[in-house]
């Protein structure tokens, strides 16, 4: 496993590059307060993509999206992020997940677990 914090120059190409690798495979979304622990927001649900918007309504935004139905799916934002920190696999071959935290400069940090649909 390999742990690395993504420069924030490179968040637009990053998120491009990974949504565009790992669309539809099995995503949980959590998100970590100090008041009341982890709670879950999205559990196996086919990851629809993160991206990263510097301009736009509101300023400095990361948007994930996941679900392939009505019944399922979800839409998150997180509001001026500070840090995206990335665990993965050290092989390409890993059943292991990947796992991208996302802190922000206020309120809770945001992790999303990633991991290939037939593992």
């Amino acid at each position: 496993m390999r742990s690395y914090e993504v420069p924030d120059e490179q968040w637009i190409t990053y998120f491009n590059d990974f949504s565009r690798e790992h669309a539809g495979w099995p995503a949980t979304l959590e998100v970590l307060t100090d008041k009341t622990g982890p709670q879950r927001l999205a559990a196996e649900l086919p990851l629809q993509g993160i991206s990263f918007d510097a301009r736009g309504t509101r300023p400095c935004t990361i948007q994930i999206g996941a679900g392939d139905s009505l019944e399922a799916n979800m839409s998150h934002t997180i509001d001026l992020p500070l840090h995206i920190r990335v665990a993965e696999p050290d092989n390409a071959e890993g059943g292991e997940d990947i796992t991208i935290q996302i802190q922000p400069a206020r309120g809770p940090t945001t992790l999303v677990r990633v991991h290939r649909p037939d593992a």
